[in-house]
């Protein structure tokens, strides 16, 4: 009974002394995370770089991932220049009728409270109040965050910068890079890291680029279904709902929320429009869209995923939230890679 005591005593020790470590080399470990889901994101374009052949002879690999930066650049740069003249047109015109918004929110709080005041019991009326007053303390708080996280990535602007130079790394040297790092261990736990190894790869490759592409489509989709119902500022509201679309199961409905909450100030018809469109959408998405590009690489219930995120965001943040889907689907993944190693092979476990 003592030495089970003590066993526990020390796993719980060595438990904490890992979330101590964890917490204090977040920003060293998300960004060497980050920098290795960039590497996932154009390794299927490096590869291909590197089957062409000039003058007979394959591309290098060095040679592959330079011209692929070099693409890729070229392709954001494109963008930002074709983009910028309608963003920063309906950013500005975003700007300027802000005061008009602030206007029209506050008259309609005060009609919604009008209303409550005078249909609505006393007690209901309460508890209502207190809902609102601490929905628009949420959403305040979240904007908060999401700033507090900006700066954050701001102060760390030489971990910015290794981003991409770590994935150019990566991408060039990641045969020599992973025997490197296998030396480190000994050779009892080599063949078991690699095997962990390859869940990471497969994970975490599937994720990041069924992220992009569903981000890629979230946006294009919000864009044009925003300008046909003929709300304001579709492609400015379109990049938000992209952008939000990273963070796993609670990203759309981050997005949309200040978009139907835009509409509402248009008008209460256009609010009720775009509230569908964004049902609609999540239902095709979730149904259809999600099960094809990112598959059952991640195998959680949705349940799961929000407690990944909680766990996330207060270890690491927004950045957290971004990244507790894959780690909680590759620690699901080791438990039951654990759990065969138990059972030797041939055995049979009883019952």
């Amino acid at each position: 009974a003592i030495e089970r005591w003590v066993r526990i005593t020390v796993g719980i020790v060595l438990a904490a002394t890992a979330v101590f470590l964890l917490y204090r080399l977040r920003f060293a470990l998300i960004t060497i995370t980050l920098a290795a889901m960039l590497a996932y994101a154009l390794l299927p374009l490096v590869d291909w770089i590197g089957r062409l052949r000039l003058a007979g002879r394959p591309v290098p690999r060095v040679g592959a991932v330079a011209f692929a930066y070099v693409l890729v650049i070229a392709v954001i740069a494109g963008v930002f220049v074709i983009a910028t003249g309608p963003v920063s047109a309906e950013f500005q015109r975003f700007v300027q009728n802000m005061g008009q918004y602030e206007v029209q929110f506050g008259t309609l709080v005060a009609n919604a409270r009008a209303s409550l005041d005078r249909d609505v019991p006393p007690s209901v009326r309460k508890q209502l109040d207190d809902a609102l007053n601490g929905a628009g303390m949420l959403f305040v708080n979240a904007l908060g965050r999401v700033a507090q996280a900006a700066g954050r990535w701001l102060s760390h602007v030489v971990e910015v910068i290794l981003i991409p130079i770590l994935a150019f790394y990566f991408l060039v040297d990641l045969p020599t890079l992973k025997q490197e790092l296998l030396e480190f261990l000994p050779s009892r736990v080599r063949a078991s890291t690699l095997e962990a190894a390859r869940l990471a790869d497969r994970i975490v490759a599937g994720y990041v680029r069924g992220q992009l592409i569903l981000m890629a489509i979230s946006g294009i989709v919000v864009w044009i279904g925003l300008a046909v119902i003929g709300l304001r500022f579709p492609l400015l509201l379109g990049m938000v709902a992209g952008l939000t679309r990273a963070i796993p199961v609670v990203g759309p409905v981050f997005g949309a929320i200040p978009i139907v909450g835009l509409a509402l100030l248009q008008s209460p018809g256009t609010a009720v429009t775009v509230l569908v469109f964004f049902v609609v959408l999540q239902l095709v998405e979730s149904k259809f869209i999600l099960p094809q590009v990112i598959g059952h690489e991640l195998n959680l219930h949705a349940a799961t995923i929000l407690l990944a995120l909680l766990v996330g965001d207060a270890l690491f943040g927004l950045m957290g939230m971004f990244l507790a889907a894959p780690a909680a689907a590759f620690l699901k993944e080791m438990r039951a890679l654990a759990e065969e190693r138990v059972v030797a092979p041939g055995d049979t476990p009883a019952g």
